[in-house]
């Protein structure tokens, strides 16, 4: 696969090259808070499957289970382009509505459940958590198994 994208103000690009790790959709009110939407569409991604080309900024928050997150920004219009985690090195949660074409996105397995809308309708047979897996592996195979189900 190989994708590109960038924020808002096309003052960042990139081009993504492989295969991404899952898709997910995360329920939790910092992702519902931080997009202005329902939910955050992500796609898990090694770094180095990505060249990025753009002035960027940075901010940090905590987790609910205290992990160091950062996510990274245009520096111009603010665009989140990606996240990064302390207990995730060397992946990045690439965000999915920053891709030139989104067509393909499909979510993999959802997390945060407990806090979805309640007009969110899940798709039949998508591994969901009513938080988050306690174990990235864990999330990783469900939605490995999800996508192969599906194909």
């Amino acid at each position: 696969m190989k994708a590109t994208g960038g924020c808002q103000c096309e003052s960042v690009r990139y081009v993504f090259e492989g295969e991404p790790l899952m898709t997910y959709a995360c329920h939790c009110r910092d992702c519902q808070r931080r997009t202005g939407s329902a939910f955050s569409e992500g796609i898990l991604i090694l770094a180095d499957q990505i060249v990025l080309e753009g002035e960027m900024s940075s901010w940090q928050r905590k987790s609910d289970t205290d992990v160091a997150k950062l996510r990274h920004s245009c520096a111009s219009c603010g665009n989140i382009i990606y996240g990064t985690a302390d207990n995730m090195t060397g992946l990045w949660l690439l965000q999915a509505g920053t891709l030139d074409d989104t067509s393909a996105v499909h979510p993999e397995m959802h997390m945060w459940i407990q806090s979805a809308q309640p007009w969110i309708t899940l798709p039949e047979g998508v591994p969901f958590w009513e938080t988050q897996a306690d174990d990235l592996a864990e999330m990783l195979q469900a939605a490995v198994g999800y996508r192969q189900s599906i194909t």
